[in-house]
């Protein structure tokens, strides 16, 4: 039953279904409670009773709130709000979630109709993202007794994605109906699993570049660098960040230029990433200096706390990301993982 259901992770509706018979059989019995409600469900969906099922979960709601959690969390990892104007990103977002909800709708209604879960994965992004993100490997590790506050029934749900090696938390909430009936109405905890989906990608990315970086290194290795906030533009208005770099630069062929990032660690916990190139102008290999600079923009927060309070070197790396030959050639890390 698991591995059926399991492809409709991201609804709270897949927590729900393995909890079923189990340690809820001592209360089957108990109808008034929450959990014999869930009892219900979960058999609901072992029989592919869609009836029973759509009267005690409300689908579109908890449909509606997976979608807004994930999303967000996806739009925040990968839009770049000083590249996409208002507008693109809620675009995106509203496209996004509809995808979301059709992809997770059309799970369940096969499921009911043919007892088999399908996401096609040849359509919508969603649709792509959900199965690469290993939504088939998940299963139920726990769960807490129901809990009744104000009205509303609480349920943590302990889920694990063996695929991508994390678990995440989903906490359901349930209101009564009639005298015997409890309704799944509200969710919460689904941006959980994009994050954790976000960490098992970037430790299989570490992996799979770690050894392009010890081979970067052995050609362009940056021993230390400094840094010095100057004037920008003419009106005062920016400033710029001067970085000074040392690197031990080895190489048996020619090199056009050296490609990589300044990654900044802010006060508040966000990074910055400032891409750079370094034109290598038929250097000589051995210790070199080069420079780089990065344009404080006094409109965003991060660069305008450098600007008044400065930069302390513990806060800021230099990573060498690629290395362009005068051949043609390259070495470079993956800046995703291949399929996704």
């Amino acid at each position: 039953m698991k591995k059926i259901l399991i492809v409709a992770l991201p609804l709270v509706l897949i927590a729900v279904t393995a909890m079923g018979v189990g340690s809820w059989q001592a209360m089957q019995k108990v109808q008034t409670l929450p959990a014999y409600s869930i009892k219900v469900i979960a058999e609901s969906l072992e029989s592919r009773n869609a009836e029973t099922f759509y009267k005690l979960v409300d689908v579109d709601k908890i449909l509606s709130i997976a979608a807004e959690e994930i999303i967000t969390a996806k739009i925040n990892d990968e839009l770049n709000s000083m590249t996409y104007s208002t507008l693109e990103i809620s675009e995106t977002y509203e496209k996004l979630k509809q995808d979301f909800i059709a992809a997770s709708k059309n799970a369940l209604e096969n499921y009911f109709s043919v007892s088999k879960v399908k996401i096609s994965d040849d359509s919508t992004e969603m649709q792509k993202w959900l199965i690469k993100s290993g939504v088939e490997s998940c299963h139920i590790k726990s769960y807490s007794e129901p809990i009744v506050i104000d009205g509303l029934a609480h349920v943590k749900v302990y889920i694990h994605n063996s695929e991508m090696s994390f678990s995440f938390e989903v906490e359901i909430s349930m209101e009564r109906i009639s005298e015997n009936e409890w309704r799944i109405v509200n969710a919460k905890g689904f941006d959980g699993y994009f994050l954790g989906v976000k960490r098992g990608v970037d430790m299989k990315l570490a992996s799979l570049n770690a050894p392009i970086q010890d081979k970067i290194a052995e050609t362009f290795d940056v021993k230390k660098f400094s840094t010095e906030i100057t004037e920008g533009d003419e009106y005062g208005f920016s400033k710029t960040l001067k970085i000074s770099v040392d690197a031990d630069f080895f190489s048996d062929k020619p090199i056009e230029k050296i490609i990589g990032r300044v990654v900044i660690d802010g006060r508040d916990g966000n990074i910055g990433i400032t891409p750079f190139e370094i034109d290598i102008n038929d250097k000589e290999n051995g210790l070199n200096t080069f420079e780089i600079n990065k344009v404080l923009n006094p409109f965003v927060k991060q660069d305008s706390d450098i600007m008044k309070r400065g930069l302390r070197k513990s806060k800021l790396s230099i990573e060498v990301t690629e290395i362009d030959y005068l051949d043609g050639t390259t070495l470079k890390e993956y800046d995703s993982l291949p399929g996704w």
